[in-house]
């Protein structure tokens, strides 16, 4: 026998307290006076629903999940518990932040593998509600206790985590991408397009290039593949099932716009329009809907832009004012373009005060993120373009906003735990420490302390 109190021994002790009898408390409650003798006075007593606990509590003016903890017993302290009350007692969990009594139950249930499906689906109705945080528990679970190593639950939910990993820190993103990347092709090949896309993506932010180039170009033969098979259904009028995030044309555009981007950074540009043609006019998609039809045209936008791009990297002047012109009329994409701009004036000397004075360069400019992209990815082009900056106004010989710009770059970088743009910054930094103001010697000494304090 134990001491420790009930959800039923608190309840009793709260209406007590309050003076409630069975019928007032019934009454408040809203739950029929018999049901509520068979849960409290029955034997054995009759199972507590936990749209019954949600109403006593609201009923006894204590917040939600009050009793959780308690309810944690009710579910699971039996040989078979129910699946039902069970399932739903985590997903009300889940729903008010209750993530111990999450744990709780999940450990007291995983032993018996016959569970691990109801968790995988769990999971999934969480992070299809948003519930992303919440939903990591469960996936932590399938990974630990799936015994099937291709199993296709196994390969969805370690590609959830490596998708719930990606964040602001370098480091953290390199590690989920390389334990996603063994699981990649266990997955359905409509999770395999997401996989493929992210994975270009990330390795983009970390500045690898090679696994840029490798993933866009699987991403762009998969989605080629998928496509064959969803023109056939479409044309036999047959459904087709496509349970990817976004519409199949993204996956096909996106596979050639990263090879693009890819190629840029490495300077291979005699290599980029064969991959802008690619993705410059796809309204020869088939079963195009209306979201269809506006990624179509954001492509169209792109392979514009990105043509100024390659024109201005390759020293071509003329063209920036209509270049300029242009971008405005599309916000999300200034700071990608200036960004471009900037570096080609670096590499090939030319001055660009005129164009800069007419964008406030700030982090409005951050704020404007092209939905394509992750928030890191936005905050990766930011600290590109300030680094190009900082080299443009050393060159011109403005060494305190130069040095300005190296220390917007350098808080960025340590930010993102980008230790590559990191390493560019600090010999930079100390090539012209001579010209740094007292505050600006302070202020990158601070920087430093803090990367030190941090390792």
């Amino acid at each position: 026998m134990t001491n420790e109190p009930t959800i039923r021994s608190i309840i009793e002790q709260e209406l007590e307290r309050r003076g409630y009898s069975l019928s007032r408390f019934a009454s408040r409650s809203g739950i029929n006076r018999g049901t509520l003798s068979a849960i409290l006075n029955g034997n054995p007593p009759k199972p507590i629903a936990i749209r019954q606990l949600d109403l006593m509590t609201e009923a006894l003016e204590q917040p939600e999940g009050h009793f959780y903890p308690l309810y944690v017993n009710e579910c699971v302290d039996s040989d078979q518990p129910n699946r039902r009350r069970v399932k739903a007692f985590l997903l009300r969990c889940a729903e008010v932040g209750q993530t111990e009594c999450i744990q709780e139950v999940l450990d007291r249930i995983v032993e018996n593998l016959s569970y691990i499906p109801m968790i995988f689906e769990i999971g999934e109705e969480l992070y299809e509600k948003g519930l992303r945080e919440e939903s990591r528990l469960f996936y932590n679970v399938v990974i630990e206790s799936e015994k099937y190593q291709h199993s296709e639950r196994l390969a969805i939910s370690h590609y959830r985590l490596f998708r719930l990993s990606l964040g602001d820190d370098a480091e953290a993103n390199l590690i989920a991408a390389t334990r996603f990347e063994l699981y990649l092709y266990r997955l359905p090949e409509d999770y395999q397009l997401d996989g493929l896309l992210h994975l270009a993506n990330a390795y983009l932010t970390l500045q690898k290039w090679v696994q840029t180039e490798i993933y866009s170009d699987e991403l762009r033969n998969l989605a080629k593949m998928v496509y064959k098979n969803y023109e056939r259904a479409y044309l036999q009028g047959k459904a087709f099932q496509f349970r990817a995030e976004r519409n199949l044309v993204v996956y096909y555009g996106q596979g050639y716009v990263l090879k693009g981007i890819a190629l840029q950074f490495q300077r291979r540009y005699e290599e980029i329009p064969e991959y802008i043609a690619g993705y410059a006019d796809l309204s020869w998609f088939v079963g195009l809907n209306e979201s269809g039809k506006e990624e179509v045209e954001k492509f169209k936008l792109f392979a514009k832009l990105n043509t100024y791009n390659l024109k201005v990297l390759l020293g071509d002047q003329s063209i920036i004012p209509e270049y300029i012109e242009s971008v405005k009329k599309h916000p999300p994409e200034i700071l990608p373009s200036l960004r471009v701009i900037v570096e080609a004036s670096n590499i090939h000397n030319f001055f660009i005060d005129d164009i800069l004075e007419q964008f406030n360069i700030d982090t409005g400019l951050y704020d404007r993120a092209d939905n394509y992209y992750r928030l890191e990815v936005s905050k990766d082009r930011y600290l590109r373009l300030f680094y190009h900056l900082s080299v443009y106004y050393l060159r011109k010989k403005e060494f305190e906003e130069g040095i300005s710009k190296i220390l917007i770059t350098l808080k960025i970088a340590i930010s993102l735990k980008n230790y590559n743009y990191f390493m560019k910054l600090i010999p930079l930094f100390e090539r012209y420490r001579s010209f740094a103001t007292e505050g600006q010697l302070k202020e990158y000494e601070t920087l430093l302390e803090g990367v030190i304090k941090d390792a």
